[in-house]
């Protein structure tokens, strides 16, 4: 099957009898229902229309799709031939699972394989080694494998259970030019790089660096190019609800961006996005939702042309940008023909009136304060900040908590400590980079330089 993307009016017609989108229909539709809503699709002559439809938030969609997920009826359409990918896991709890047809699935992997092919991303004489998340449900090392291997790639599958020593031993011993993995994960593996005596080093020849997930900071990039030498760092742009969608390549993004910011390039006719103002996020009434001007920053907004079983129409992403065209030295490398087709969306980050991410995870503020008030956790007080180690530009996650004293009716120290480090997934591989600080009173905490009040979260990254 060649690979392929589908129409906008295919996507809406199938939205139009989805649960995800519509609360009367119980489940996705059956293969025939699916059909006889593209054939009807078809015969409608007026242009589709993005602006009608309403904005779907993260909590939306986690409604529907817990509700499917539990229901083991035969006539569930969504626990039919589904990729399972997770999302929500950073957040407490069991993860939710977003169900993408399989077929699609790996379309996706083969259509965006293309497209890190075409902007130059990756190579065919590129032997990559990626250090990508695997188990406790996690796909993201066999999403990536394939992608890369779609683009023409070798790939080396390390995982994220080598050690930075055993994955530093595999890029020497095999002559491998590039290293992916979470902005995390690289920095582990370019910070032992950078542990090493001279003579090792020498053995290292990468000649890119390729992350996903949490963004790079400066002192981050910095880190890199110091150790590595004049690596090109690119990235890649996704979630779990939508997949991959975008890509950075730095011999096609411009040099001169607001501080940070990173421009991603993106297909339309793989992902419609949307720059929306951020009132929209909060509920605004306004019959048709438009777009600012190119150029203005807003919330990121997306809809999926990949995914049509279970579609993705005007999601939330939780990020901040604003679309820019497509740079000139973008135009004097890509092919001609594709021009049209691309454009830049410059990303400011996750919009923190929500979420934050850290170690390649998203923590929504709302299940945080839920999970603080629990029945038993003794808290008071808390704060959540970010930062990095003293020896590297790692990112370190610390909570500062004051508790009521020891009695009945709390847990114990420890048992809470446990569920901390449970709720904030805390592996050897990330536990020194995790901070529990218990106060004894609130001069214990960083507090607004205003009202001075007690900062729930305090990000000394961005």
């Amino acid at each position: 099957m060649a690979p392929t993307t589908f129409p906008l009016r295919e996507v809406l017609a199938v939205a139009d009898i989805h649960p995800f989108y519509n609360p009367n229909v119980q489940y996705p539709p059956s293969p025939e229902a699916l059909k006889s809503a593209l054939e009807l699709a078809h015969k409608q002559s007026e242009d589709s229309d993005l602006s009608s439809r309403p904005l779907v938030s993260k909590k939306d969609l986690y409604k529907a799709i817990a509700r499917l997920t539990d229901d083991t009826s035969p006539q569930n359409e969504y626990r039919r031939s589904s990729y399972v990918s997770i999302t929500g896991g950073g957040s407490g709890g069991l993860p939710l699972m977003f169900m993408t047809d399989t077929k699609e699935n790996r379309n996706q992997r083969t259509v965006f394989g293309e497209f890190l092919s075409t902007c130059g991303v990756v190579e065919p004489n590129d032997w990559i080694l990626t250090t990508h998340v695997s188990g406790y449900f996690y796909r993201s090392l066999d999403l990536m494998s394939e992608m890369l291997e779609n683009a023409g790639a070798t790939v080396f599958s390390a995982g994220n259970y080598m050690t930075p020593a055993e994955v530093v031993d595999a890029l020497a011993h095999y002559h491998i030019n590039v290293i992916t993995g979470d902005g995390s994960q690289v920095i582990q593996v370019v910070h032992h790089i950078s542990t090493l005596p001279a003579e090792e080093r020498s053995k290292i020849n990468l000649t890119k660096v390729l992350y996903t997930s949490e963004p790079l900071t400066e002192a981050q990039r910095s880190h890199i190019t110091a150790t590595l030498g004049p690596v090109k760092i690119s990235s890649v742009w996704g979630s779990a609800e939508a997949g991959p969608c975008a890509l950075t390549n730095p011999d096609l993004i411009s040099d001169e961006r607001p501080p940070g910011t990173s421009d991603f390039i993106f297909d339309t006719r793989q992902v419609v996005i949307e720059i929306l103002p951020p009132s929209a996020s909060e509920g605004d009434s306004s019959a048709r939702i438009r777009s600012v001007p190119d150029g203005e920053e807003g919330i990121i907004v997306q809809t999926s042309l990949l995914r049509r079983r279970n579609p993705l129409v005007r999601y939330i992403t939780g990020d901040i940008g604003s679309l820019q065209p497509l740079p000139e030295k973008a135009r004097a490398i890509i092919p001609e023909s594709e021009h049209k087709h691309l454009r830049v969306l410059r990303l400011r980050g996750r919009d923190r009136r929500f979420s934050f991410k850290w170690f390649a995870m998203y923590f929504e503020f709302e299940n945080i304060v839920s999970f603080m008030q629990a029945d038993r956790t003794g808290i008071l007080q808390w704060q959540v900040i970010l930062d990095t180690l003293e020896s590297s530009p790692q990112t370190t996650l610390e909570i500062r908590l004051l508790r009521q004293a020891d009695s009945q009716q709390i847990m114990s120290k420890k048992e809470f400590v446990d569920s901390l480090e449970k709720y904030f997934f805390i592996l050897d591989e990330n536990r020194h980079l995790f901070q529990i600080t218990f106060v004894d009173d609130l001069s214990g905490f960083e507090k607004s330089s205003t009202g001075n009040k007690v900062m729930k979260f305090v990000d000394r990254l961005h």
